[in-house]
């Protein structure tokens, strides 16, 4: 009796450890996932000196935002799916979400990534500058429990002029 009871006892021992160490992975998988599409999202706005007057705009067939049918495209070749919370507007920032196809996440639904453009001026005051920061999310997935903590990885383009 006293080895059967042990041997239960290990047996949820190392389900648990197994139950941590595909957390652990996933978690990693998700970390790095996202932190590769934050910086090509980024890359693609620097590239392109910033949205200008299209930001804001959805991906609609037929209207030409290049920009975001970069970031569309990223997300899909990089399998991207995971969604979260975009946080409120600040003092001089606006804040979008955009949803996997390009459409504009409503105030329900949970966003693939959020926009935060942020206005400043430059040196001499009179030529407005925009600063963007990019949020995309993660999440720490167990196999039981699934989705336990969520995680955003946050990057900010270099300075753009209007």
């Amino acid at each position: 009796m006293k080895e059967s009871l042990g041997g239960v006892q290990l047996f949820a021992l190392v389900v648990v450890l197994v139950i941590i160490f595909a957390g652990i992975v996933t978690l990693t998988i998700n970390h790095a996932n996202a932190f590769t599409v934050k910086d090509k999202l980024i890359y693609s706005i620097e590239k392109n000196g910033g949205f200008g007057d299209a930001f804001g705009a959805e991906l609609v067939s037929g209207r030409g935002n290049t920009i975001l049918e970069e970031m569309v495209k990223e997300l899909q070749e990089n399998s991207y799916r995971q969604t979260g919370k975009c946080p409120e507007e600040g003092d001089n920032s606006t804040v979008i979400g955009y949803l996997r196809d390009g459409r504009i996440a409503t105030s329900d639904q949970k966003a693939s990534f959020c926009i935060v453009r942020t206005e400043g001026r430059g040196a001499a005051g009179a030529v407005p500058i925009y600063y963007y920061k990019i949020i995309v999310f993660y999440h720490l997935d167990l196999p039981i429990f699934n989705e336990l903590f969520d995680f955003k990885a946050v990057g900010e383009s270099k300075a753009l002029y209007k």
